[in-house]
């Protein structure tokens, strides 16, 4: 043989070798499955993942992810610890396959942390189109409706990419054209409670994409992940909180209250309580008429994601108004109902306590403030009672009330201490 042919037979040969090891990835062990973690819970500011008894991704942030391990698929008992802990907040055994990967996402509250397998194996759509699904990860929240729209549409004439996500379901693919999107959560079939409101979503063509649904503060809305099949993770919080207002003046008068560009109460003589409406995060300012006189113009620091009441009470001619943060995340006990009250009266009425069904919930709430949640059994039959200090008697007293498992209440008292009147809402 000659030198010439040996060179070109050996120059031939490292080219097949180098074919071969781009097939097997690059040196990738073929055996293994990839698996990364991503940090769905509110409840834990960090998480690790240990598979078989060895930690190999540690302090998940939050909504966070960490890159793809390489894990042997016949050693899959894992489990869901928080740093330096080696109490397992969760284990399981995910059924994974050799070459492939996988997304295992955290979600849920402190105490009752779940998981959910994603398969991040989809084909690669056609130019121009991206394939997607969501994952609904806000136990709070319920289920959902998701809409992508161009930039500013309304959604009256929207239809939903995927409407009724439960909780805790991975949603199958859809496939969408690529390109510049605004994403919208709602309740289900219900486009006016709007959830979350961003834009900027990028889907890029022969793409793969999961929506992850992931909670807010207040307990309804909600924010999101965005999670590229293989690659980054994107976080987009929602900008807006939701408030509403509780009118009880002790001596009458038609409130309006505007924040930023919202009335969430217009003209209304109390006691009344308003329904929510969005209004953007950040230092807003709010005004409160009466009679359509503005009594009360100033600022207030409204966390996005949190829910708040404005209490307005007191002489019409000179309202106090005092902003309350609002918890209408579910009860920690899904059997349950969750129930406070809000002194909202006038005058020198002293604080005030209130039971259920002969229970106490509530005591020594000072005027202009609201009690802690309490958790109390559902019926349909509870009877509540409210009681100031230094008063003899129950100043309200309401019988045969609905509280339904897994709802918030709260008991208004409002307007003039007597004969005080008491409202009852429920919150979600």
């Amino acid at each position: 043989m000659n030198r010439q042919l040996k060179i070109w037979l050996l120059a031939a040969l490292a080219a097949l070798v180098a074919l071969g090891l781009v097939a097997c990835g690059g040196g990738a062990d073929r055996t293994k499955a990839n698996l990364r973690l991503v940090n769905a819970s509110s409840g834990y500011a960090a998480l690790d993942l240990v598979v078989d008894d060895k930690t190999r991704l540690s302090s998940v942030g939050y909504g966070q992810g960490a890159s793809y391990v390489e894990v042997d698929p016949s050693n899959m008992t894992t489990s869901i610890t928080q740093p330096a802990s080696a109490t397992p907040l969760v284990t399981l055994t995910p059924k994974v396959v050799k070459q492939n990967f996988y997304t295992l996402l955290a979600y849920g509250v402190e105490g009752s942390l779940k998981t959910v397998l994603l398969d991040d194996n989809e084909a690669e759509p056609d130019s121009g189109k991206t394939r997607l699904r969501v994952v609904n990860a806000a136990p709070d929240a319920g289920p959902v409706d998701v809409y992508l729209t161009a930039a500013g549409d309304p959604l009256a004439g929207a239809v939903a990419l995927q409407a009724g996500v439960a909780v805790g379901s991975a949603a199958g693919f859809v496939t969408v054209n690529s390109g510049t999107w605004q994403l919208r959560v709602t309740g289900p079939g219900a486009k006016a409670d709007v959830r979350l409101d961003v834009g900027g979503l990028v889907l890029a063509s022969k793409d793969a994409v999961t929506i992850v649904v992931t909670p807010a503060s207040g307990g309804v809305l909600v924010n999101a992940l965005v999670l590229q099949q293989e690659g980054a993770l994107t976080a987009f919080a929602g900008t807006q909180a939701r408030v509403r207002v509780a009118s009880g003046l002790e001596d009458g008068g038609a409130v309006t209250a505007v924040v930023e560009s919202a009335t969430p109460i217009n003209a209304v003589a109390g006691p009344a309580v308003s329904d929510y409406v969005l209004v953007p995060g950040g230092s807003q300012i709010f005004t409160v008429g009466v009679d359509g006189a503005t009594r009360v113009s100033s600022q207030y620091p409204f966390a996005s994601g949190h829910d708040y009441t404005l209490l307005v009470r007191g002489p019409a001619a000179a309202p106090l108004a005092v902003w309350l943060t609002d918890d209408n995340r579910l009860p920690a006990t899904a059997a349950k109902a969750k129930l406070r009250v809000v002194h909202g009266l006038g005058g020198s009425t002293g604080a005030l306590s209130m039971t259920a069904d002969g229970l106490p919930v509530a005591s020594g709430v000072a005027a202009g403030a609201a009690s802690a949640y309490t958790e109390v059994a559902p019926g349909t039959t509870v009877a509540l009672s409210v009681s100031a200090d230094g008063v003899p008697t129950p100043i309200f007293n309401a019988a045969d009330r609905v509280l339904a498992a897994g709802g918030v209440y709260t008991v208004f008292m409002l307007g003039a201490p007597s004969p005080a009147v008491g409202v009852l809402r429920q919150d979600r």
